[in-house]
Parts: C-alpha cells; sequence; structure tokens
C-alpha cells in the first residue's frame, strides 16, 4: 500500500513539474499575424493593425527619392489589406507628402523559431509634369520586413 501512495503521490509531482515547465515556455507563434511593428532592410519602420481584412498603420522611411519627397517627420499613413491563413497574403499602400505613392504586395511568413517576415515586391509612383517623363516615374524593387515586435497597448491578434 505504501508503494502505491508513494507512486500516485509522485507521479503527482512530475505532473505538476511538466505543468509548471510546460507554462515556462515560449509561446510558439503559429500564424503570421502582421499587426505589430516591422523593420525593413533598408531601416524604414512599418507599424500595422490589422481588423479583419483591412490594414492600416503608418510608415516611417529611411529612403526618399528627393529630400522632403515623403514629407514630415518622413512619416505616411498605410491602408491595406490581408489575407486569411497561417501564412496570408498582404498588400498596403502610401501616399506622400508631394504626391507620389507607393504600393507593396506580398506574404508574411512564418520562420524558423517563432520569427516572422514580410517578403514584398513594391511599386513607387512619381509624380512628373508631363506625360512624356511618364518613362521616368514608376520604380519597383523588394523588401523585406522582419517582425520587432508588439505595440505598447496591443496583444498583436
Amino acid at each position: 500500500m505504501k508503494s502505491l501512495v508513494f507512486c500516485g503521490c509522485f507521479c503527482v509531482f512530475v505532473l505538476g513539474a511538466a505543468q509548471l515547465f510546460a507554462e515556462q515556455e515560449p509561446k510558439q507563434v503559429t500564424r503570421c499575424n502582421v499587426t505589430g511593428q516591422w523593420r525593413s532592410e533598408q531601416g524604414s519602420m512599418l507599424q500595422l493593425t490589422s481588423t479583419g481584412p483591412e490594414v492600416r498603420g503608418i510608415y516611417h522611411t529611411a529612403v526618399e527619392t528627393a529630400l522632403g519627397a515623403s514629407g514630415h517627420n518622413r512619416e505616411s499613413k498605410v491602408v491595406g489589406v490581408v489575407g486569411h491563413g497561417l501564412q496570408p497574403a498582404v498588400a498596403f499602400s502610401v501616399l506622400w507628402a508631394k504626391g507620389s505613392c507607393s504600393s507593396w504586395v506580398g506574404q508574411c511568413f512564418l520562420l524558423p523559431g517563432g520569427g516572422q517576415v514580410l517578403k514584398t515586391l513594391w511599386m513607387l509612383r512619381s509624380v512628373v509634369e508631363s506625360s512624356l517623363d511618364n518613362w521616368e516615374s514608376t520604380r519597383l524593387g523588394e523588401d523585406q520586413f522582419i517582425f520587432v515586435g508588439h505595440m505598447e497597448g496591443r496583444d498583436g491578434h
């Protein structure tokens, strides 16, 4: 009988310890969530909040085509959309102070180890004086944004 009681107590101890250690493990990301702060390879900062399929936020650019083209503090509002699923497609746009606009389209991916990355293609349309200058008005490129954290006061979901 003593061995049965000891075995029962030992099992309760082991299960309790296992539960304690399980609660201390970092929470594994299981779905790529665009809500939060992101940093581009060029150092630009992107703050996004998603509600359903709608995305809104602020983009702080680290680069400009001309001094002052992006406006005060190099910031502008972001509007866009995000798809469904574990690694959703995302698209967002920015209208800059001098009239040019940028758009990004891509996908949010989960990384090994729990990180997240937005892999995007972008297009920048600059305003030109005439249709004869149209050829120089559009630039295309690729950008990658690494998730750097949740915004204060938000749970990230």
